[in-house]
Order: structure tokens, then C-alpha cells, then sequence
């Protein structure tokens, strides 16, 4: 199946291979969920790509890793004018939603979310 199965645009596809080749230079990444309007079809030219990054690990602090990896989506946006929304969950937070900040968030991510 390409991309257009599932309702993803070609522009979407490709920033988010570029930017899950890039996040995994740098971090321990063993999944990711492409979520949101971009997922569902009814995004606009200027709607962001939600991406849920799943990491191994024990958690660290979700500020600073958003914002690294904010910085390598904003690169990405620059060259295929997409911008990724990072959104690092730790496994453990994964398997167990209710550790997560906000469990609903994540319960969404997984009805509604397309494995990348």
C-alpha cells in the first residue's frame, strides 16, 4: 500500500521519513505515530504533522527533548515546507497511560494513529 491508502499525502510522507531519519541519529526511537488532522484528511496547507515519537529508555524530561527535537522538525520544515510536532513519549508511558501527563492524549494517538 503507498501512502495515498491510508490518506497521507506524498508532502507528509516525506517530511516525516526525513525527520524520523533524522530523530534517530539521535535518539533510542522504536516507534512513531504519524496523529491529528494529517492522519484524518482534513488538514489545511498550514496544518502541522503531529508525530508521536516512542523512545526506549527510561523517561527523561519532556521539555528539553520536545525542544531538540522541535529544532531538527524545524530544519525539516525548511526544506519541505511541513512542520512536524514532535511529541516524545517514552515507552513505559506508552504501555501505561496513566503515567503519561495526559493519558487521554495518548489513548487518542493510539485509536487514531498511523503507525510510520
Amino acid at each position: 500500500m503507498t501512502t495515498a491508502d491510508y490518506g497521507i499525502d506524498p508532502d507528509t510522507a516525506r517530511a516525516a521519513a526525513m525527520f524520523l531519519t533524522r530523530i534517530r541519529q539521535k535518539y533510542p526511537v522504536s516507534d512513531a505515530l504519524l496523529f491529528g488532522s494529517r492522519v484524518r484528511g482534513d488538514f489545511r496547507p498550514d496544518s502541522d504533522a503531529d508525530i508521536a515519537v516512542l523512545l526506549r529508555g527510561e523517561p527523561e524530561r519532556l521539555l528539553p527533548t520536545k525542544l531538540a527535537m522541535a529544532d531538527i522538525a524545524f530544519d525539516v520544515l525548511l526544506e519541505t515546507e511541513v512542520l512536524i510536532d514532535p511529541l516524545p513519549v517514552w515507552e513505559a508511558q506508552w504501555q501505561h497511560p496513566d503515567s503519561y501527563s495526559n493519558p487521554y492524549l495518548l489513548e487518542n494517538i493510539a485509536r487514531e494513529g498511523m503507525w510510520l
